[in-house]
């Protein structure tokens, strides 16, 4: 229990000193990949619990907190440190699929609490399109 507690003080204090680091420098190409693969992973994450249950739906849950804390740190970051010019117009358009996406991952939470593993699949389902969308739109001229 205390060794447990130690991880998650030593890994609030890391994410928290990342955090104020990143808002302190430009938002980098490195970062943002790194950013989208966490993303990534944590949709993988989630996938994985709807297709083989991971007890409890932890996989599941664990993937949405991944996404939803690359989330809280994109809100800080200033679109333009990483679009071009001609696409910094795109920057509502992302933050519209930032808080869709959000609300997706927080009424999955919410469904996997009532074990509704039909909902969870559906927002899943929704999310996945919130991420599709963005993608397009923004990576299409790249």
């Amino acid at each position: 229990m205390i060794r447990k507690l130690s991880k998650a003080l030593l890994f609030t204090s890391l994410l928290a000193a990342s955090v104020l680091t990143a808002e302190e420098a430009h938002y980098t190409k490195a970062d943002r990949i790194k950013d989208m693969i966490t993303m990534a992973e944590g949709m993988e994450q989630i996938q994985s619990g709807l297709l083989y249950r991971c007890k409890e739906g932890q996989c599941i849950i664990k993937g949405a907190e991944d996404i939803k804390s690359v989330l809280v740190h994109l809100e800080k970051v200033d679109p333009k440190d990483f679009l071009d010019a001609e696409q910094q117009y795109a920057h509502k358009f992302a933050q519209k699929r930032q808080l869709m996406l959000n609300m997706y991952l927080n009424e999955m939470l919410e469904e996997l609490k009532r074990k509704d593993m039909d909902a969870v699949a559906h927002n899943y389902g929704l999310a996945l399109r919130e991420c599709t969308s963005c993608h397009m739109r923004l990576r299409s001229n790249k």
